[in-house]
């Protein structure tokens, strides 16, 4: 039997035009005994009704010149190439011999590869390098534009990716990088999605395990993931109606009703670039972007058991059932990174009151009860959403396709 749950989204903290997203809950049907018996929340969203696109937002190349040269004379053999200034930036700038560097940064938007590859080989060729040129960032967006243009598809598809989206649990180990949004165009303090309270540990653990103190993302904030800089990775979903905005010179480009889409993108540090195999800036030629998607574009389903009230164990059956139903309110309000919230909690509050529940059974002459391993993994009790990874692998392959076309391959 299925049931429905209904959330309203909203665009600004003043709840200004709602839209509903609808969520199916039915049994899960799956042979590992982890899943026995559970219910799976799918949302009513038909993913087909968009159009799904992946782009390389920028990538920052450096390299190590044979010479001492000045960046302007750098600037001037890519203008020649591509008709457009870049800027590359110099690591070691020594103004006592002439403002000159031999490390530099080049970071290109929304790069052409092939001419990317073209421009290196031109400066390796002018000055020589010291050693291969690598690539030290890079970012990876995947845009979704509603095929019938309109605020509503917008905002069910940015309630949907914010609530599925699972990234590496390692994000929420720093408080800098727990999940987060920023309402509105002109960013004020961000919110984040699970209270803290980090002068005093228990209280922090009653509000990571409760969904009384959530802050449900706005459609159209933009939810983050990770810290900015940061050397490994971080990410963001937002629902993009404005493109090439100059904070400093207050300039922006709205974009028409076609031109709107939700994003989520990937910014890769050093680190990121490591762990998925791209050092060398020549190696962007034998890359897999579609690796990206295991690594950093996971989206999961969670579940949930399903207790039977009234006879044997029911007053145990009723606890667990209530358990179950503050884990759905969770992941209504903030979604499958909210449960994995809520169940580092648990485990925080377990050791916490270790003592207490030893003292508890030793005056009953009871024993503490096991430690439940079974979904204790690293997706617990979640499950693929296997209809969201395809489009999403689909647009990372398309990617892939245009950079090898692009490189000549």
């Amino acid at each position: 039997m299925s049931h429905h749950h209904r959330i309203t989204l909203f665009a600004n903290r003043n709840q200004n035009h709602p839209v509903e997203l609808v969520y199916v809950e039915s049994p899960l049907r799956k042979a590992q005994a982890r899943f026995s018996g559970r219910r799976v929340l799918t949302p009513q969203i038909d993913l087909g009704a968009y159009r799904w696109a992946s782009v390389i937002d920028w990538i920052d190349v450096e390299f190590e010149l044979s010479r001492r040269t000045q960046h302007w004379k750098i600037n001037e053999r890519i203008e020649r190439l591509t008709g457009r200034k870049e800027y590359p930036e110099a690591l070691d700038l020594d103004a006592e011999a002439g403002n000159t560097a031999t490390r530099y940064k080049l970071r290109v938007q929304e790069p052409d590869m092939g001419l990317l590859h073209r421009i290196i080989d031109d400066i390796k060729g002018e000055y020589g390098f010291v050693a291969p040129a690598v690539v030290k960032r890079l970012e990876v967006s995947i845009d979704a534009y509603p095929e019938t243009p309109s605020e509503e598809a917008r905002a069910r598809l940015h309630g949907v990716l914010v609530r599925h989206f699972f990234p590496t649990t390692k994000v929420l180990t720093d408080n800098l990088k727990w999940p987060r949004f920023t309402p509105g165009v002109r960013k004020r303090k961000g919110d984040y999605i699970v209270a803290r309270n980090l002068e005093d540990p228990r209280q922090d653990v009653v509000d990571r395990m409760t969904p009384a103190t959530d802050r449900q993302p706005l459609y159209t904030s933009t939810f983050y993931v990770g810290e900015k800089d940061d050397p490994h990775v971080m990410w963001r979903i937002q629902n993009k109606t404005i493109d090439k905005q100059n904070k400093a010179a207050g300039a922006r480009l709205d974009l028409t009703d076609e031109e709107k889409r939700v994003r989520i993108e990937v910014t890769l540090g050093p680190e990121g670039c490591r762990e998925v195999g791209l050092l060398g800036f020549d190696s962007l030629a034998a890359f897999r972007f579609t690796k990206l998607q295991k690594h950093f574009f996971q989206f999961m389903l969670p579940t949930f058991g399903a207790y039977v009230a009234g006879g044997a164990g029911a007053h145990s059956s009723a606890v667990k059932q209530c358990i179950e139903d503050m884990r759905r309110q969770r992941f209504l309000n903030v979604g499958v990174l909210g449960l994995q919230i809520r169940e580092d909690a648990t485990e925080d509050f377990r050791k916490l009151e270790m003592t207490n529940f030893l003292s508890w059974h030793k005056a009953r002459g009871s024993r503490l009860p096991r430690k439940q391993r079974r979904g204790s993994g690293p997706y617990g009790t979640m499950v693929a959403y296997e209809e969201l990874a395809r489009v999403v692998e689909r647009a990372l392959a398309g990617l892939q396709g245009r950079v090898q076309r692009e490189l000549g391959l």
